[in-house]
């Protein structure tokens, strides 16, 4: 089958479907609360203009696979990224990553592509390193949640 992917906006639909995918096990902390409660917090996903700013949907043969956060930090740009559950680990990272870089390259040209990533997480580390990325620094520091986690700071190498 011809794979035709897609990159686009971020819709509140979509944003609602990203809210009800569910990683298990250690992946679980990638996990979104439900769509009511990221909007009672006010989290970036909900909000329309963040949405539209810095997120985009990753689609293949028009159903959702992937989404992807581009934000600029002052002279680095970073990216974050989320595939649909059901296929992680199955090869469609690198083409999403790929995409996502060329996205980043074409916003902000003249910047560092960047990102980090949890260091348990040698599945999305050895995709990245596919496309590009290097390990350049390895940290601890607090996560959303308020506890603590070790993280690969990555940069690609053009």
């Amino acid at each position: 089958m011809n794979e035709n992917y897609i990159l686009t906006e971020l819709s509140e639909d979509y944003a609602k479907e990203i809210c009800s995918w569910i990683y298990e096990g250690e992946y679980s902390i990638y996990n979104f609360s439900d769509w009511d409660t990221v909007v009672k917090n006010g989290w970036d996903l909900s909000l329309e203009k963040t949405r539209r700013l810095e997120f985009v949907t990753i689609l293949l043969n028009k159903g959702l696979v992937a989404y992807g956060r581009i934000s600029l930090n002052e002279d680095k740009v970073y990216i974050g990224i989320g595939i649909k559950p059901s296929l992680c680990g199955k090869g469609y990272g690198k083409k999403i990553m790929k995409l996502l870089v060329e996205e980043c390259e074409k916003r902000f040209p003249d910047k560092t592509v960047a990102l980090e990533v949890r260091s348990f997480n040698d599945r999305a580390i050895n995709c990245y390193k596919k496309v590009g990325f290097e390990i350049k620094q390895k940290y601890t520091r607090k996560t959303f949640d308020k506890s603590e986690a070790e993280f690969y700071y990555m940069e690609y190498i053009r």
